[in-house]
């Protein structure tokens, strides 16, 4: 196996090479058939995917995702019965899920998973309608399930579940009109709902503060008003996308949020088609999403990359890489030994995420020399990338004088 040197001298007003950074990387596919709504939670470095429809049958299923070993592993099925359309949380070391769809009823009976000793059991059941299409989330070591469709309509009722004492009470409905697909994530202890269908599709947005127990509505989803989207959280912000929108088609656009300006911004589009009723989750440093339905019922994944991402599987002994200096002042130099056949690539990001370099190393020479004329003082990051995982990342201080 050859190794190639290569050393190239850029200005950060470098031009940009047309083979452009994957910044959305293929992740194992899910390890049985492809499936649309699911249902998925984590526990530590562990994602649970169950449930779900394949086109054929309603799934009980359950399959584990382990973040450190990037593969899959069986988990024991759903003890209750099969169904799509299902919302689940976590408290603690066990996992909840309840409520969906099976061929004939809709379900408001919850199961808790107990990771320790890998059973489920069956716990109380959620007061008011049996439903689907509802939302479900944590804060301060209570779960909370809310929204959906039930027989007598679309629903905006919350209710919270004390682990402690197994027991459900309500809290103040949901402000905005009733709806079920909606999305949801957590910031700062408290969560967003997102989107949705009532009645019409909607791009609205609102807060739930569970300490006053109370509901604000903040800046509208900025892209197309959908259904059956995804959301999770990463490097602080909430992500939201894909879905099913006004104009009739699957999406794979998504936007992020940010809870300290109350604002929506682009955020890197999913590299495959776009889908409904899709499973999201996140780690610290990786966010992945895969599974939904486009016309057809698929297994795919993938996951984003965040910055300071350091997963140690991935760090090859055979490339050899170093930044120097660091701090920095006018300059620093990266010095690369890479195994030759692959295409490696150079970002580096500021800390609110601009990117402001990004390259493709050459395979001739083996130093990239970095002007720092253009950056401020602070902290940055880089990163470098096969075409399919990371090779490394890590941070470097420029501190002109």
């Amino acid at each position: 196996m050859r190794n190639f040197y290569c050393s190239i001298i850029l200005l950060i007003c470098c031009s940009i090479y047309s083979d452009a950074l994957p910044l959305w990387i293929a992740a194992p596919y899910f390890p049985n058939t492809g499936r649309s709504a699911s249902t998925v939670f984590v526990i530590g470095e562990q994602a649970f995917v169950g449930l779900g429809y394949d086109g054929v049958d309603l799934k009980k299923s359950f399959y584990i995702f382990n973040n450190y070993s990037h593969q899959w592993y069986n988990a024991p099925d759903f003890h209750g019965f099969p169904r799509c359309a299902a919302v689940s949380f976590v408290i603690g070391n066990n996992g909840y899920v309840g409520t969906g769809t099976g061929l004939s009823t809709f379900s408001n009976d919850f199961w808790k998973y107990n990771s320790l000793n890998n059973t489920w059991s069956q716990v109380a059941s959620m007061p008011g309608d049996a439903r689907h299409s509802a939302v479900a989330f944590t804060v301060f070591n209570k779960g909370y399930v809310g929204l959906g469709y039930s027989a007598t309509g679309l629903k905006k009722d919350l209710w919270q579940y004390s682990d402690t004492t197994n027991s459900w009470t309500p809290k103040n409905d949901f402000n905005g009109a009733e709806r079920k697909s909606a999305s949801v994530f957590v910031l700062d202890n408290k969560a967003f709902i997102v989107n949705g269908d009532k009645g019409e599709l909607t791009n609205g947005c609102w807060q739930y503060d569970a300490v006053n127990d109370s509901w604000i509505q903040k800046t509208d989803f900025t892209g197309t008003p959908r259904s059956g989207c995804v959301a999770f959280t990463l490097n602080g912000k909430g992500i939201v996308g894909l879905g099913y929108d006004t104009l009739n088609h699957y999406c794979n656009d998504f936007m992020q949020y940010d809870t300290l300006t109350d604002s929506w911004m682009p955020f890197d589009s999913f590299p495959a088609a776009g889908r409904s009723g899709a499973v999201a989750f996140s780690f610290s440093t990786r966010a992945y999403v895969g599974l939904g339905y486009d016309s057809l019922y698929l297994r795919s994944v993938y996951y984003y990359a965040a910055l300071n991402d350091e997963v140690k599987e991935i760090n090859t002994a055979g490339n050899k890489i170093s930044l120097y200096p660091n701090p920095a002042t006018d300059h620093f130099t990266l010095s690369y030994d890479f195994e030759t056949g692959k295409k490696h690539y150079f970002s580096l990001f500021d800390i609110n995420g601009k990117r402001w370099m990004h390259s493709l190393l050459s395979e001739s020479k083996n130093t990239l020399e970095f002007k720092t004329d253009l950056l401020n003082n602070g902290i940055y990051f880089y990163r470098i990338e096969t075409e399919n995982k990371s090779v490394t990342c890590g941070k470097i201080y420029i501190l002109k004088q």
